[in-house]
This record gives C-alpha cells, sequence and structure tokens, in this order.
C-alpha cells in the first residue's frame, strides 16, 4: 500500500495543484483522497487501486470547487 500511495503521489498533487491553483489546499485534498482511499479500498485487488484512486483525487476536486462556489 505504501509503495502504491508513494508512486501516485507526486502525479495526484499536481493534477490537484494545476486544477485549483493552491498548494496548501492541494496537499489538503491529497492527504484526504489518500486517507479515504486507504480506509475504504484497501481490502481491492491491486490491479483496481490506481482507477479508484484517481477518482476520489477527481471527486475530491469536485467537491472543493462546489464548496468554494459558497465561499
Amino acid at each position: 500500500m505504501d509503495a502504491f500511495l508513494k508512486s501516485v503521489e507526486t502525479r495526484a498533487f499536481r493534477m490537484i495543484q494545476i486544477a485549483i491553483g493552491n498548494e496548501e489546499d492541494a496537499l489538503d485534498l491529497l492527504q484526504d483522497a489518500m486517507m479515504k482511499f486507504v480506509l475504504k479500498y484497501a481490502d481491492k485487488p491491486q490491479e483496481e487501486w490506481k482507477p479508484l484512486f484517481y477518482r476520489i483525487v477527481q471527486n475530491k476536486i469536485r467537491d472543493w470547487f462546489r464548496r468554494d462556489r459558497f465561499r
């Protein structure tokens, strides 16, 4: 699990940072995505991890924009 998260960390961070334009918020969203992935999907087969993780990342970005509209 640790090796997988390290392998996707940099790319996921850049995706989030480019999407929202804020490094601090990007780090928070990345941490939230990783925590959710570990808590909910660690028992899934390893070949499913990458698509599941990036789906979580995309959902976190989408949720951030939804919340940002009301701030």
